[in-house]
């Protein structure tokens, strides 16, 4: 990928980096790449084999995690799915209900 593409897709803003800061190791590199990932493509990579070599390197630089570090990430689990949920919630993305689920949360009142 050129260095152009680098920057512009996977360089982590000042707003992200706030959401990032609390998280450690593999934990960090895992989400910010998730971040970058979802804003880029719209929906999270399904696992490493997705993220090519440069990606990986550029941001764990600007994480300071070594890019080795992914190998330790959990793409399956409760942390992913908190990680995907922070991310949507960063974005204004809010998950979809079933109809039968959102016609039962109207007429009980839900309006959000």
């Amino acid at each position: 990928m050129h260095i152009d593409e680098l920057v512009e897709h996977w360089t982590i803003l000042d707003e992200e980096r706030n959401l990032i800061a609390g998280k450690r190791d593999a934990t960090r590199l895992g989400f910010a790449i998730l971040l970058k990932f979802y804003t880029q493509h719209g929906r999270f990579p399904r696992g490493r084999s997705e993220l090519l070599d440069d990606v990986v390197e550029h941001v764990a630089k600007q994480v300071q995690v070594p890019a080795s570090e992914l190998g330790f990430y959990e793409w399956s689990g409760s942390t992913i799915e908190y990680h995907r949920s922070q991310i949507r919630t960063h974005l204004g993305f809010r998950t979809c209900m079933s109809w039968p689920a959102a016609a039962t949360a109207l007429s009980r009142g839900c309006r959000s």
